[in-house]
C-alpha cells in the first residue's frame, strides 16, 4: 500500500511541476489549476517597473529592455510571473478558460479587476483582444504572466469606455483551467 501511495505522490508532483517545451497529450493534461496555486493581486511582483508615460511607443521600448519582459513580433509583451504546470493544458481555439485577471493603465488605475472582485471569468479562449488571445495560446494551466499590451493589439483607435483610443493596457493574468 505505501508503495502505491509514493507513486501516487510522485506523479502528482510530477504533474504540477513546471512548464516544458511542446505539446501536452490531452489524455494525460491536467486541465484545472489546483487552488492552492492560483495567485492574489499581491503576487505579481514587477520590480523595476517602468513609469507611466503619454509616449506609449517610448514605454514599450523601455519595457522590453527589462530583464525576464519577452516581447513577440506583435509588439506584444509579457512577463511569466508563475510557470504553468508540466503536463497543464494549452487552450486552442474557442476552448473554454478560467481566468483571473486585474485590468489597469501603466500609471496603475484599475480598469477591471476580477481578482479584486474575487470572481474568476470563463471565456473562449479566442474571444478576447488580440494581446490576450495570443498570450493565451501559449500558455499553460496555473500559468501566471503580466502582459504589457499596446493600444493596436488592445482596443485600438477607437478604445472602448473607460479605455481611450490606443491605450497601453497591463494584465495581472491567470489561467486557472481550460475545459476538456
Amino acid at each position: 500500500m505505501r508503495q502505491y501511495l509514493l507513486i501516487g505522490a510522485a506523479a502528482a508532483l510530477a504533474a504540477c511541476s513546471g512548464a516544458s517545451d511542446g505539446p501536452v497529450d490531452p489524455a494525460q493534461a491536467v486541465y484545472e489549476c489546483p487552488k492552492d496555486q492560483w495567485l492574489a493581486n499581491a503576487d505579481y511582483v514587477d520590480i523595476d517597473r517602468i513609469e507611466a508615460s503619454n509616449d506609449f511607443a517610448a514605454y514599450h521600448t523601455a519595457n522590453a529592455q527589462r530583464e525576464g519582459v519577452v516581447t513577440t513580433e506583435s509588439g506584444l509583451q509579457y512577463k511569466v510571473i508563475q510557470e504553468g504546470l508540466k503536463k497543464g493544458a494549452t487552450p486552442v481555439g474557442s476552448q473554454k478558460v478560467e481566468m483571473h485577471y486585474h485590468g489597469f493603465f501603466p500609471d496603475g488605475s484599475v480598469f477591471d479587476s476580477s481578482i479584486e472582485r474575487d470572481v474568476t471569468m470563463n471565456h473562449n479562449a479566442n474571444g478576447f483582444i488580440a494581446g490576450w488571445n495570443e498570450s493565451l495560446a501559449d500558455m499553460k494551466v496555473c500559468e501566471a504572466r503580466i502582459l504589457y499590451i499596446p493600444g493596436d493589439i488592445a482596443y485600438g483607435p477607437r478604445g472602448r469606455g473607460q479605455i481611450p483610443p490606443n491605450a497601453t493596457l497591463l494584465f495581472h493574468m491567470q489561467l486557472l483551467g481550460v475545459e476538456q
